[in-house]
C-alpha cells in the first residue's frame, strides 16, 4: 500500500470519529436539557371535583424545593347541599380553604400521591323551625292557636381532616389529570355525633409549569 493514501485514510477516519463524538456529545446535551425541562414542571394549578374542595375548586400546588418529592397545596373551594322537608326547603353553602402536604411515589410523568390536610370552612344555613301562635281565648286566657313554620338562617364554622391516595398524570407540556379518594372526618361540629368518616372520590384537571 502507498504511504501517501495509508495517511490519507487515517486523517479521514480521525476526522470521522471526531465528528461521531461531536454528533454523541449533542444528542446527550438535547437530552439532558429535555429531561431538565420536564423536571421543572415542580407547580401546578387544577379545577378539583369533590374531594377536599367539598363540590368543587381551585387549587395551588408547588413542591418545597426543587426535584422535591414532597409539596403542598391551597386553594378555596365551594360546596352546596339541599333537603326538603315538612316545614321547607333546607340548604346549605360551604365556603372553605383546604390546606394541605402532599408525597409523590413515582417519576415526572406518573405518580401515587398521598397527602393529609385540613379543610377550614364558613357554613351558610337557611332551614325552617316550628314558630307557636298564640291568642286569646273568650276568657282572655292566652292559648296556643297553633303552630307556623318560620324560615331561619345562621352562620357557622366549620373543619374537618383529610386524606388523600389517588394518582396524578403529568403531561410532557404541562397538562394534568388526577383522580382518587379522599377519607376525611369532621372535626369540628356542634353535635359529636356528626363527627363521623366519609369517603369522598375526587377528580381535578389542571396545567403544570
Amino acid at each position: 500500500m502507498h504511504p501517501k493514501r495509508n495517511y490519507k485514510q487515517n486523517i479521514h477516519l480521525i476526522k470521522m470519529k471526531r465528528k461521531a463524538i461531536a454528533i454523541a456529545l449533542l444528542l446527550l446535551s438535547v437530552l439532558t436539557v429535555s429531561a431538565q425541562e420536564e423536571i421543572v414542571r415542580d407547580k401546578s394549578v387544577y379545577l378539583e371535583v369533590f374531594g377536599p374542595s367539598n363540590y368543587i375548586g381551585v387549587n395551588y400546588d408547588a413542591r418545597f424545593s426543587k426535584n422535591s418529592k414532597w409539596g403542598y397545596r391551597v386553594g378555596f373551594g365551594f360546596g352546596y347541599s339541599s333537603s326538603s322537608g315538612p316545614l321547607g326547603d333546607a340548604s346549605t353553602r360551604a365556603y372553605s380553604v383546604p390546606l394541605g402536604v402532599n408525597y409523590f411515589v413515582g417519576n415526572n410523568k406518573h405518580n401515587l400521591e398521598l397527602g393529609l390536610g385540613v379543610n377550614v370552612g364558613f357554613y351558610n344555613n337557611h332551614d325552617y323551625i316550628l314558630e307557636g301562635i298564640y291568642g286569646n281565648d273568650a276568657a282572655g286566657k292566652p292559648q296556643l292557636l297553633g303552630v307556623k313554620s318560620v324560615p331561619t338562617k345562621d352562620n357557622k364554622f366549620g373543619m374537618f381532616g383529610f386524606g388523600t391516595v389517588g394518582y396524578r398524570y403529568t403531561a410532557k407540556k404541562g397538562f394534568q389529570f388526577r383522580i382518587g379518594v379522599t377519607p376525611a372526618r369532621i372535626i369540628a361540629a356542634d353535635n359529636i355525633y356528626d363527627r363521623k368518616m366519609v369517603l369522598m372520590p375526587y377528580i381535578s384537571f389542571g396545567k403544570a409549569f
